[in-house]
């Protein structure tokens, strides 16, 4: 069995009109919700073995709080994950080496929503910001995630 855990970052700061969209930090609320996402991660008791982080501002910050939190797994930064579309986050998942037990993706919406939907058959209108999934696949390798029976195993957000 492998697990994915999607995580969209934490709430973001949108006010400096001198920031692009990359640059955004994290508002005060967004780093205490990070930290309270960090704590739920670990009380379901599935950690990560790898991250795979977008490289945008918001993201990195987001990263360093349950990096801290969660214990210090591999991490991989990726352009790519910026604003990333299903297909592309989806081919990132089917990439990751097979000694790998739990992969977690922090990124953006609309794609984590829509992997989340697809992934876990589910309908939302959006992943929260700091929202977190976990989805269990039944397979020993994460390229067969298009042909094997998956399992939502949580879905929580900073509001739950």
């Amino acid at each position: 069995m492998k697990h994915i855990i999607l995580m969209r970052h934490a709430k973001s700061d949108s006010s400096d009109r001198t920031l692009t969209d990359h640059q955004r930090n994290l508002t005060l609320r967004g780093n205490h919700d990070a930290r309270v996402m960090a704590e739920r991660v670990k009380e379901f008791g599935i950690l990560p073995d790898l991250m795979l982080v977008s490289d945008a501002i918001r993201a990195r910050d987001t990263w360093q709080i349950i990096f801290n939190l969660l214990g210090k797994s591999q991490t991989k930064f990726d352009t790519d994950l910026y604003m990333a579309s299903p297909h592309t986050i989806i081919k990132k998942l089917k990439e990751v080496d097979n000694l790998i037990e739990t992969v977690l993706v922090l990124a953006h919406n609309p794609g984590i929503t829509e992997v989340f939907q697809t992934l876990a058959n589910v309908q939302i209108d959006y992943v929260p910001s700091g929202g977190v999934v976990c989805i269990q696949l039944h397979t020993d390798k994460f390229s067969e995630i298009d042909n094997c029976t998956k399992d939502l195993i949580y879905f929580t957000y900073p509001k739950v």
